[in-house]
């Protein structure tokens, strides 16, 4: 199977526009659709379907994505490898993250990391926690963090508690509050983690049974988009402690919330494999992070 063709399909799943996708393979549009119908007559099914002039793909193209970025990440790591041989670079390491950790707990110590290991590349795949763990499965991964839980065969996992906190905008009178509770922020508009995620049933439940009102104005599947929003004063959240700690510089005024609303994540590592020094030094950047999450008080 060609694998320029393979490539194609990874960008535009990735994309979810073949107009994107042909910017980043530096291709025009028409070559890329060709690229994708040729792939779709080798392996006989369609790959995607067109809604509302947008691309979904089909249930048969999101089984074929998991082989298929298990086939690319093989070659990828070739490559890694021929060029580090080639350029004398020390080696690489591949990590997949859930979004609360790749915007707010990883460029940090990427940046550590790429200091003291100079001749090291990061890659690093971004994505929901759910396809994490499926590419976790079907790629050559070396360091998965998702949310709880992780039911991988064969694999590692180091848990970690990361607390949630209120935030409000710069100047908001309940930060003269030392603690929020539900109580501070009842009938205030409230930019609220999706109810489809645990943690934001966890939050609205918390207003419910102390008889506050919540007052949803927006809800969002991002910890990153919602401190923005707060930040530019839609309203105020409950959001985790390293997002509000990575976004406070916006304008956030930050405190603790009570009652407590906790998520564990898990960073896992195949526990079969050898470890490569690299990825041993990048857990270890990692366990000291994560096992002291940021507090904070009335100065925040």
């Amino acid at each position: 199977m060609d694998v320029k063709l393979l490539e194609a399909f990874r960008t535009v799943m990735d994309n979810r526009s073949v107009t994107q996708a042909a910017a980043i393979l530096k291709v025009t549009q028409p070559a890329v659709s060709a690229q994708i119908a040729r792939l779709e007559a080798q392996v006989g099914f369609d790959l995607f379907e067109r809604t509302g002039g947008r691309l979904k793909p089909t249930s048969e193209g999101r089984q074929f994505y998991a082989e298929a970025m298990h086939a690319l990440g093989m070659i990828d790591r070739l490559e890694q490898v021929s060029s580090g041989i080639r350029n004398g670079r020390a080696g690489s390491i591949i990590i997949a993250s859930y979004p609360v950790a790749s915007v707010s707990i990883l460029p940090e110590l990427v940046a550590r990391f790429g200091a003291d290991n100079p001749d090291a590349v990061v890659r690093m795949i971004n994505r929901t926690s759910e396809e994490v763990r499926s590419i976790f499965e079907a790629s050559s991964v070396d360091i998965g963090m998702t949310i709880i839980p992780v039911d991988i065969p064969g694999v590692e996992v180091r848990k970690y508690v990361v607390p949630t906190v209120a935030v409000m905008p710069k100047g908001h009178p309940a930060a003269e509050k030392r603690v929020i509770t539900p109580a501070d922020f009842s009938g205030l508009p409230f930019v609220s983690m999706s109810q489809t995620r645990l943690v934001g049933h966890q939050i609205r439940s918390a207003f419910i049974d102390t008889g506050a009102k919540f007052h949803m104005v927006v809800e969002c599947e991002y910890y990153s988009s919602i401190c923005s929003m707060v930040a530019n004063g839609l309203g105020v959240s409950v959001v985790d402690c390293w997002s509000a700690l990575t976004f406070r510089s916006q304008g956030l005024e930050v405190r603790p919330f009570e009652p407590a609303i906790d998520t564990e994540i898990g960073v896992f590592f195949h526990a079969t494999k050898a470890q490569s020094k690299l990825t041993r030094d990048f857990l270890e950047l990692l366990d000291d992070k994560l096992r002291t999450p940021p507090t904070f008080g009335e100065d925040d």
